[in-house]
């Protein structure tokens, strides 16, 4: 049975529980109503994306063909540039950009060996770091066992903060929708 809405103004006062049922009858009804069309739309973007995707995919596939084509040509006919790194062309600019500096392990290496060759280099030391933090998720797992004196003393309190809620109920189609699942 659909409930008639009581139109509240924004600052109205409830002052009975029977006003109270009805306006969480109504953010039920408007948070049910919001999760429905948030599904529809996902759904209609779902289906845009799988779409999108399959045509996308396919000139990524003709990109990268003619990219490696394209840099084959390139790579032959560097006298084309004439010294330079780039070659302006009817339709594109084409060329060669040098990356930013940046460290790989050597051959047979692992960041893990190179670490530990750090550590082991008295010169190497400084590229070692070393990162110090509170480990926040520890002091929570303790915080019986440690007791509030010894927070106080290391600087922290436990807290918790309060959130009024309004969880609106399933409708009928969401319970068979979980039930099936």
């Amino acid at each position: 049975m659909k409930k008639t809405p009581i139109h509240f103004a924004s600052t109205a006062v409830i002052r009975t529980r029977a006003e109270m049922e009805v306006l969480a009858g109504e953010i039920a009804d408007l948070k049910n109503r919001q999760r429905m069309c948030s599904a529809e739309m996902d759904a209609g973007l779902n289906e845009i994306r799988r779409h999108y995707a399959e045509i996308l995919g396919g000139m990524e596939e003709q990109i990268a063909a003619r990219m490696e084509m394209a840099r084959g040509w390139a790579e032959s006919h560097l006298a084309e540039f004439g010294g330079v790194k780039s070659l302006e062309l009817t339709h594109a600019m084409i060329g060669f950009r040098t990356g930013r500096p940046h460290l790989k392990p050597a051959n047979g290496w692992t960041w893990n060996r190179v670490l530990e060759k750090a550590k082991s280099l008295r010169w190497a030391g400084a590229f070692v770091r070393t990162k110090a933090e509170v480990n926040k998720q520890q002091i929570l797992l303790q915080r019986d066992q440690i007791g509030v004196e010894k927070l106080r003393e290391l600087g922290v309190r436990v807290a918790r903060e309060e959130s009024f809620f309004v969880e609106p109920k399933l409708t009928e189609v969401e319970r068979r929708e979980r039930l099936a699942a």
